[in-house]
């Protein structure tokens, strides 16, 4: 074909189209449809990464308005063409640029690694004398040749570590014609912990096999609810073992926060090298070098965060989708896909299978069990048939008898208790940090972010105030900005408070904590939980990273000390979020031969989020959010769309969120959509930027997308709102 049909990488709707290239001779023959290559683009022809999506014989443009393409990036397809359809699917659903799609399927190009290899040039003839004259006089030529024996390959960094020598000698001799050099792929990322490969498999229970017969009959999606310790890790691991057997490949889709060596190690120990992993800290180069072992076939199993479902295996034949209630899993920046309709979408594609598990399904899913969409498969046992006791503390109780501090009588006692046992304990706070404000004891002024409209947070560890939106910081006032009152008080815990607490009441405990504050570091996050899991510490402290995905033996107690942090949530999914984090940090306790101990601490000791956590009673929690979001109409029963106006100039924010309120009245001729605001947003200020909020809701997904970006595009044609932003959500995981 002359022409090629590329795809500029350039995220903008104006340019999101396919453009005419000539194909020149010297690449005619190593073109293909999905290759990424690069061209000329723009009036100052910047060298551009591109798509070709096809080719043509003809082309509308005269060939001297036309240019050439430029180069390849990769030797093959990085696009198949269910791929391909894939994005024009995501472009749809996400209301996205097709170009914003194709970015998330096919990662950053970047350049490839390579590493330089020696070997003696066997193909020289002369190379028996050539070695011989080396031989006969020592030096650091004949050490680097000592090295070599038969067709050996030697990295050169290798033989220079070895033998603590620069790159002369070995130079030297490959100017001789004895050592022939090589260039080899060098691959970033791969999963370097040293993992023994598994003796045997342990013994399914009943309930394991149960829900792999139902698996394997099953056409549908299937929900796996499986409680905490009921061996759902087992279940998935036969799956894939199964899935590699028939010569296919699989994907397991893990949230971040659960991402821990522990969890991979579990996969690595059964499948070796097979198996690689991807995740957010790793560089462009190392994300970069591990789908290109996939797209090489290298490896058949993929593990990582929810832009792992991009994989691009070819003989895809399950995705696993670990805690599917956990909303990571939904994209916050455009497009804002949903990893699990992805999953869905990609598997219909592949003809592969589906199975999303949790020990606490999102609302949605399992509604989903009840219409007939997805199946149900059910593990209500633990694997040692050991559910851990759950106390509830009321901390109003706690007030009333005297007691002051973050720790329930109960709970302390239970702490004490534990370190003279020598047993492990986690203490769980969803809040980060020292103290959650700082005020004026004088005037009752808060120090508040003036970038955004929330308050600093108080960081003991770095002697000042930290905004957790902009990341700001400044440091402690000794006086009152307001009134000069010298009298400033931290007020709230966080994390760091609780390390301080429990290192008073406990001086010989060995603490840990982990949040966001003390994982910053590379690796910092699984060395953590090594010292925890190899004994080095008696209590770990941390947020919702520690709430799942870990098993510690030695960890016969957990305590929750404050509950009510997400119940008052400004989400109608507060209660949702409620449950599923007391159900899953409860199930960190009494996972070996020892009962766990659960301790949750609340000022809300009757809401039922609460209560049926305490019960682990999934389907009383479960019939009751239902009957209250029918009530409300919230998902499942109906679409909640947020549009977000933001300006720098508070009264532009204002007037185009007005403006649009109106249009979104006028075209609602039938009222089939409920509107609600325009009203500030939940944070009515981030980073300079002022916010208002407009949410509509509807029960029909395409009605309510084709409503609203109808009225979005008559707004667009309005002048004067040209350094107002606006941003869509429908049913986002948060609050706008």
């Amino acid at each position: 074909m002359k022409y090629a049909l590329v795809r500029v990488n350039v995220p903008h709707k104006n340019v999101d189209k396919d453009f005419h290239y000539i194909v020149p001779d010297r690449l005619s023959d190593s073109l293909s449809t999905g290759m990424r290559v690069y061209v000329p683009f723009g009036s100052g022809n910047r060298r551009t990464e591109g798509y070709i999506l096809g080719f043509s014989d003809k082309s509308e443009v005269e060939d001297d308005r036309l240019k050439e393409i430029l180069d390849i990036h990769e030797q093959y397809s990085v696009l198949s063409s269910e791929r391909i359809q894939l994005a024009s699917w995501m472009s749809r659903k996400y209301y996205s640029t097709f170009n914003e799609c194709l970015h998330c399927i096919a990662p950053k190009a970047v350049k490839t690694k390579t590493f330089r290899c020696l070997s003696i040039d066997r193909d020289n003839p002369d190379i028996d004398e050539l070695i011989a004259a080396v031989h006969k006089r020592a030096g650091k030529q004949s050490m680097v040749l000592e090295l070599f024996h038969g067709d050996a390959q030697i990295p050169q960094s290798h033989i220079k570590s070895i033998l603590d020598i620069d790159s002369s000698p070995i130079n030297a001799l490959v100017k001789k014609g004895i050592l022939k050099v090589s260039e080899h792929r060098q691959y970033r990322g791969n999963y370097s912990r040293s993992v023994r490969l598994e003796d045997e498999k342990p013994t399914l229970t009943a309930e394991q096999r149960s829900v792999l017969d139902i698996i394997y009959k099953e056409k549908r999606p299937v929900l796996l609810h499986g409680v905490t310790g009921s061996g759902k890790t087992e279940v998935y691991l036969r799956l894939i073992e199964d899935t590699l057997n028939k010569g296919k490949q699989a994907i397991v889709l893990v949230p971040e926060i659960s991402l821990t060596p522990q969890t991979v190690d579990r996969f690595v120990s059964r499948f070796g090298e097979r198996v690689a992993l991807t995740h957010s800290r790793m560089s462009d180069g190392e994300r970069y070098d591990q789908w290109t072992r996939a797209a090489r076939g290298d490896v058949d199993i993929m593990i990582g965060p929810r832009s792992a479902v991009f994989t691009p295996f070819e003989r895809l034949g399950i995705i696993i989708i670990d805690e599917e209630h956990e909303s990571s899993y939904k994209a916050e920046q455009s497009p804002r896909y949903d990893a699990r309709e992805t999953a869905l979408k990609l598997a219909e594609l592949y003809g592969a299978r589906v199975v999303m598990g949790s020990a606490t399904p999102s609302v949605v899913s399992y509604y989903k069990t009840v219409t007939g969409e997805y199946a149900l498969a059910c593990m209500n046992n633990r694997v040692n048939m050991k559910m851990p006791s759950i106390k509830v503390c009321d901390m109003r109780s706690e007030l009333a008898k005297g007691n002051y501090s973050v720790f329930s009588s109960d709970l302390k006692s239970a702490l004490a208790e534990n370190l003279q046992n020598g047993r492990q304990s986690i203490l769980f706070l969803n809040r980060r940090g020292y103290s959650t404000f700082v005020s004026c004891r004088n005037c009752g002024y808060v120090m508040t972010c003036s970038r955004c409209s929330v308050n600093y947070t108080y960081h003991k560890g770095d002697s000042g105030l930290i905004c957790h939106y902009c990341g700001s910081r400044i440091p402690i006032p000794q006086r009152c900005p307001e009134c000069g009152s010298p009298h400033i008080k931290y007020f709230g815990t966080g994390t760091e408070k609780i390390e301080q607490e429990v290192l008073r009441l406990f001086p010989s405990a060995r603490v840990l904590r982990m949040d966001r504050d003390t994982t910053e570091r590379k690796n910092s996050h699984a060395d953590i939980l090594d010292k925890f899991r190899s004994g080095k510490a008696d209590i770990l402290i941390g947020t919702q990273m520690i709430a799942k995905g870990l098993d510690f033996p030695a960890v016969t107690l957990v305590g929750v000390l404050a509950a009510d942090l997400s119940l008052n949530m400004n989400d109608y999914r507060s209660g949702e979020v409620t449950y599923s984090l007391l159900t899953q940090v409860s199930g960190r306790a009494g996972r070996a031969d020892e009962a766990g101990r659960v301790y949750i601490q609340t000022y809300n000791p009757q809401h039922y989020s609460i209560v049926y956590a305490q019960n682990g009673d999934y389907l009383s929690y479960f019939n009751e959010e239902l009957s209250f979001r029918r009530i409300m109409g919230y998902p499942p029963f109906s679409n909640i769309f947020y549009v977000l106006i933001t300006s720098d100039n508070n009264d532009k924010a204002l007037n185009a969120a007005n403006t649009l309120a109106e249009i979104f009245a006028r075209y609602n001729k039938n009222y089939m959509f409920e509107r609600l605001g325009p009203a500030p947003a939940v944070i009515s200020k981030i980073n300079n930027k002022y916010r208002y909020r407009i949410i509509i809701k509807c029960s029909d997904e395409d009605k309510i997308k084709a409503y609203v970006l109808y009225c979005l595009d008559k707004f667009n044609t309005l002048k004067g709102f040209g350094d107002v932003s606006i941003s869509i959500a429908l049913n986002p995981n948060y609050a706008v």
